[in-house]
């Protein structure tokens, strides 16, 4: 029963920290881009995806260690999962602005 409520509560935790760091991340990028290139809505769902692509290598690499729940399950994610997460988390953030400049997607 111990377990189950220290997993619930660091699911909670996780969540709170997770929408707080992206908030924050995503106004912070929404401000650089918009003096860059027309925003459009949509651009919003890139930045919500590369930011919490970003938040999960943060959270598996530091945060889970310092959190409620206890594991032996528990392991950093190894370098190239590290590497490829940021990678495409960049890459999503980066994507509004790519779009403007080399016009990836026409819709968009």
């Amino acid at each position: 029963m111990a377990k189950l409520a220290s997993s619930i509560l660091e699911m909670i935790r996780m969540n709170i920290i997770m929408m707080i760091f992206v908030m924050i991340l995503s106004n912070i990028e929404h401000q650089i881009l918009k003096q860059w290139i027309p925003w459009e809505g949509l651009y919003y769902f890139f930045l919500f995806i590369g930011n919490v692509l970003w938040f999960a290598v943060l959270y598996r690499n530091r945060l889970q260690f310092s959190g409620w729940y206890r594991s032996k399950m528990q392991e950093k994610l190894s370098r190239k999962s590290t590497w490829i997460l940021m990678s495409l988390g960049t890459i999503f953030i980066a994507a509004p602005a790519l779009n403007k400049m080399f016009g990836f997607v026409a819709g968009l």
